[in-house]
């Protein structure tokens, strides 16, 4: 066991504020039981009542605010009408996670290397739960804590798609290939045409932020690079939609 591949921070106590329609919709879908307090705003009432009857017998606080009231709650004009502040979203260790995805037969996992602003990364959460990937890792130095800001973008998916925050990236992307699987670089315009590759039963696409692309210490972990082809008219694609497009690629590959 190599204890010092993850990062030992298990957040059971921390509350979060959510915000955004749909994303505390899936939280109290997923786990009600988890939630401190709810804000609504006054308009989005009839969206929310089987929310506050919930909170009512489970003597759990919630509030009728105004829109100004709630930007202040929320520290933004993004919040769709709603807040909820929760117990903080607990994700698997890098090795529950490994334990995890080895019992299935085809695995896709997503690495961001440099990826912080907030609004790709929910984005990528929510194409992740879209193609059925579960696990976004990245280096706990680098990939940023869950916000609620992203939690909006996913509009839910944070509630099916976890972070694992890794303690030594390079020996986790050596970890993974001993155990089968295939390290793929992302790139705007290097290496082979995304479509001419067969991809094998475990993946792991590396994403790299758009000023810098993937960092040349992981660059050199991965087997292959590869491209989405297209015009060229622009440098390159957003992060997100660039994932969405490897995602959806190896999804028909593995699951067509």
């Amino acid at each position: 066991m190599t204890s010092n591949i993850i990062s030992k921070k298990r957040y059971t106590d921390r509350e979060m504020k959510f915000y955004g329609f749909q994303s505390c919709l899936e939280l109290f879908k997923r786990r009600p039981h988890d939630i401190i307090r709810v804000y609504v705003q006054e308009s989005k009432i009839k969206n929310f009542t089987h929310v506050f009857k919930w909170c009512s017998q489970n003597k759990k606080a919630y509030h009728i605010v105004s829109e100004h009231e709630l930007d202040r709650i929320t520290e933004s004009v993004h919040h769709e009408g709603v807040c909820i502040l929760a117990k903080e979203i607990i994700s698997p260790t890098f090795e529950e996670m490994l334990t995890s995805v080895l019992k299935n037969e085809k695995v896709c996992l997503l690495f961001l290397d440099g990826v912080q602003n907030p609004h790709n990364i929910g984005s990528i959460m929510r194409a992740s739960s879209h193609f059925g990937i579960k696990y976004i890792l990245g280096d706990e130095k680098t990939l940023p804590a869950l916000s609620a800001s992203a939690c909006r973008v996913a509009i839910g998916a944070q509630e099916h798609v976890f972070q694992i925050m890794l303690k030594d990236s390079i020996e986790t992307l050596r970890r993974l290939k001993k155990e089968g699987f295939s390290i793929i670089a992302t790139s705007s315009h290097k290496g082979e045409s995304l479509y001419k590759h067969k991809f094998s039963n475990k993946i792991l696409f590396i994403l790299g932020s758009e000023q810098n692309g993937i960092s040349p210490i992981i660059l050199k972990e991965a087997n292959i690079t590869l491209q989405i082809p297209g015009s060229r008219n622009v440098e390159s694609l957003n992060v997100s939609i660039a994932s969405s497009i490897f995602m959806s690629e190896a999804w028909r590959q593995q699951n067509g």
